[in-house]
This record gives structure tokens, sequence and C-alpha cells, in this order.
């Protein structure tokens, strides 16, 4: 591998671009980003700052790019564990939570940086953080029973007790994953138990909303 004079890697190359953002991922959630700078990254990817700037124009890109990459990753995995069966399927809730446990456990670093992000994402980040939330809210809604109701006024009151079901099924699954990650609060805590503790409290918010669509019928 050809180096500068200073060990350093070169530029130019292709494939440093997606060595420079996989280093900008891990010094990002170690650091943050306030704390972050491109010297930083630079060192952790073994090149010289103008190697960055030669492939990206900042902090604030490479910011986007490194949570870009963090959400692609999550929505390949929802999507490869979801099944193919009916809607309002628990076990295919319960599968897309072990498949994003799974995840977090193999990706420290992704999993931190979101940690870090999640709640306080501006500008572009909380653009792709907020397209996230509603993609996965919209395929939430296949989780909970479908139903039926007899008036209008009871079809808008379902909606909205289902929105309100979807949302909080999301936040706080992934509110969860994100404390557990490397340095996180529960990162302390048995895996296992803090597992059966998210699929338990998902069940919950299924039947939950399940419940008034059985009274009504």
């Amino acid at each position: 591998m050809a180096t500068t004079q200073n060990g350093k890697q070169p530029a130019h190359r292709p494939s440093r671009r997606q060595h420079i953002i996989t280093a900008a991922v891990r010094v990002f959630g170690r650091n943050g980003v306030a704390e972050t700078s491109i010297q930083d990254i630079a060192d952790e990817a073994q090149v010289v700052p103008t190697a960055v700037y030669y492939h990206f124009d900042g902090k604030e890109e490479l910011l986007e790019l490194a949570m870009r990459r963090v959400f692609d990753q999550l929505n390949a995995v929802v999507e490869a564990a979801r099944p193919e069966s009916e809607p309002g399927s628990t076990e295919g809730l319960l599968r897309v939570i072990d498949a994003v446990w799974d995840w977090v456990e193999q990706n420290p670093e992704e999993a931190r940086l979101y940690q870090v992000q999640i709640a306080s994402a501006n500008g572009h980040v909380k653009v792709l953080r907020d397209e996230f939330e509603q993609r996965h809210i919209q395929r939430a809604y296949d989780y909970l029973p479908e139903g039926t109701t007899r008036s209008p006024r009871a079809a808008k009151s379902r909606h909205a007790a289902q929105a309100l079901a979807v949302r909080t099924l999301i936040s706080t699954t992934m509110l969860v994953m994100a404390l557990r990650a490397e340095g996180g609060p529960l990162s302390q805590l048995p895996s296992r138990s803090v597992q059966e503790a998210v699929r338990s409290l998902a069940l919950r918010i299924v039947t939950a909303e399940q419940k008034p669509a059985s009274a009504s019928a």
C-alpha cells in the first residue's frame, strides 16, 4: 500500500472516500460532533487533512454521509427481517426487533453514532432522521390488526389510536437500542434480559391497540 513520506495514505484513491467515512463514524460516535475536528478524522483514517478535504467539503458533509450510512444499514436490516406474513403478525414484529438488536451488537460504532445523533440532529441530518422515522412508522402499521369500523368517526378514532401505538412502538424500541450501545446507560445490563423486555413491551403496545378494536366489533 502506497503511503506519503509522513506515513499517511494518499488522498486521491476512490476507495479512500469510504475509508474516511468509516473513520468519521468512529470519531463522531466516540467524541460527538462538536468535539470532533477534521484533524481527528484524518488521524483516525491515517490520512492527511488535505485528503479529507479532497473528498469532502467539511465536517457537516461527513456527518451527513456517516448518518446516511447508519440509516441505510438499518433500513436493509429491517427489510431483510420483514416476513411475508399477514398484517398484524407479532412474529414479524419480533423478528424485526431481534434483527435490529443483532445489528447493534455487530456494529457498535454505528450504533453509538445513532445514539449520539438521534435526539440532537439538525439540518440535513434531521431531514434524514425524519425520513427514516416516517418510513418505519408507515411500515409498522403492518404489525397492527386491520379491524373493522362502523362509522367515519370510529375510523378516525381508530387511525389516531394506531398512529399513537406505532409512534410509541418505533420511538421506544429505537431509544432502547440507542441507550444500550457501548457506553450507553443500558450497556451494563445483561443483553438478553433487556432484549426480552423490549420484545415484551412491543407486544404489549400492539395488544393494547387491539383491545379497542375487539371491544367495538
